[in-house]
C-alpha cells in the first residue's frame, strides 16, 4: 500500500512490448527457510454457492499462495530494480505454467519520476457476444518499498493473484478477465494510473475493477474491503450478497481510500473495489509495514485463506453481470 498518495494528473506515454525485458538481471536469494502454519484444508464448499463459486473456494488454498510469497519475498522489488525484474520474471512463468498469455506492458512515467513502468497483464475472452461482453479487471502492485521486502505489502496480494488464474482455468465467464501485477505503486500509484490512462475504451467497457493490497496481516481480524471513493454502494451490495449467498465472512469497512491501486480506476468511473487492510487499522493490523521485518514469516495463513476465497467468488460475480 502506498503511503498516501493521491491521484495526480501525470502525463504518460504508452509503449508496449510482447516479452519481458532482458536488461536487468536476475536476483537470485535463499528464500526464508520457517513457513506459517497453514490450514491443512480448505472448508467444504457453502451450501449456498453456485458450483463455479464452490469450485473456487476450494481451489484458493493459502498453501498455494504462500508459495509464491516465498518465491516473492526474497529480496525488494523496487520499480526499475533487478529484484523487480526478477519478481516480473516469477509472475510470467507462473501464467505460462497456467496456460495463460501473459505479456508486459511498457508505460513512460512521466514528470520528475521518468522511466519505464513494467506492469504484468494477462487476459483471457468471455464467451458473450462481442456486442454484450464487458470487462472484469483484477490487481495487486508487484513492488515492494526499498526499506523491505514486501511480503504482505505486496507478494500476499501478487501471489493471490497468480492462484486466482490458475484456479480460474476452466470456469468459463460471460465478461472478459484481465489481470494486472502493477509496477511502481510505491512511487505514487504509477503502473496503475499509466495502466487505467492508456485503456479508456477498456475502462468505459469494465463492469468493475477489483484490488488486493496486504491481505495477510498478521493482527487482522476481519476479511474486508473499502470502496472507491467515487463508487457507488451497488458494487458493495453485490459483494455483500455475495457473502450471503456463499457463507464466507467478510465486511465492508466504513472509509474510503485512494491510497492504492484501484484509485485509479474509481476516479475514471469504474466501481473499485480495495481489499486488504483498513487504513485506520494499518498500525495495529500490520505493524512491520514498510520495514525490513515484512517478511514471509510474518504472514498471516488464516487471513489470506479468507481473503482468496472472497476475491475469487467477488471476481466470478462482476465476470459474469451484464452491467454496471
Amino acid at each position: 500500500m502506498a503511503g498516501g498518495h493521491l491521484l495526480q494528473g501525470d502525463t504518460m506515454q504508452l509503449v508496449t512490448t510482447s516479452v519481458a525485458s532482458a536488461a536487468m538481471p536476475i536476483v537470485r536469494v535463499a528464500a526464508p527457510a520457517a513457513a506459517p502454519e497453514v490450514p491443512t484444508a480448505p472448508a467444504p464448499g457453502p451450501t449456498g454457492a453456485s458450483e463455479g463459486e464452490a469450485l473456487l473456494i476450494d481451489r484458493m488454498r493459502a498453501s498455494n499462495t504462500l508459495e509464491h510469497v516465498k518465491a516473492l519475498n526474497v529480496a525488494p522489488r523496487v520499480w526499475k530494480t533487478p529484484g523487480h525484474a526478477a519478481a516480473v520474471e516469477y509472475v510470467l512463468a507462473q501464467l505460462k505454467a497456467a496456460g495463460w498469455e501473459a505479456h508486459v506492458e511498457e508505460l513512460q512515467a512521466g514528470g520528475w519520476q521518468g522511466g519505464t513502468l513494467r506492469n504484468v497483464v494477462a487476459e483471457r475472452r468471455g464467451t458473450a457476444p462481442d456486442a454484450d461482453r464487458k470487462l472484469v479487471i483484477a490487481g495487486a502492485h508487484l513492488d515492494s518499498v526499498p526499506r523491505g521486502p514486501g511480503a504482505n505489502d505486496n507478494a500476499t496480494g501478487s501471489g493471490t493473484l497468480i492462484e486466482l488464474a490458475k484456479s480460474l482455468n476452466g470456469i468459463d465467464t460471460r465478461n472478459d478477465v484481465r489481470l494486472v501485477w502493477f509496477d511502481g505503486e510505491e512511487e505514487g500509484l504509477l503502473g496503475s494510473k499509466a495502466h487505467a490512462k492508456a485503456h479508456p475504451e477498456d475502462l468505459a467497457r469494465a463492469v468493475g475493477m477489483i484490488n488486493m493490497d496486504m491481505i495477510g496481516s498478521q493482527n487482522a481480524t476481519t476479511i474486508g474491503f473499502s470502496l472507491g471513493q467515487h463508487t457507488s454502494n451497488a458494487v458493495g451490495d453485490a459483494v455483500k450478497g455475495v457473502l450471503l449467498r456463499t457463507g464466507l465472512k467478510g465486511e465492508m469497512y466504513d472509509e474510503r481510500h485512494s491510497r492504492s491501486d484501484h484509485a485509479a480506476f474509481d476516479a475514471a468511473g469504474v466501481p473499485a473495489l480495495d481489499f486488504g487492510v483498513a487504513v485506520k487499522n494499518l498500525e495495529h493490523d500490520d505493524p512491520w509495514y514498510h520495514s525490513p521485518k515484512d517478511t514471509f514469516d510474518k504472514v498471516n495463513p488464516q487471513v489470506l485463506e479468507g481473503y482468496g476465497d472472497l476475491i475469487a467468488v467477488t471476481l466470478l460475480e462482476l465476470a459474469n453481470r451484464a452491467s454496471r
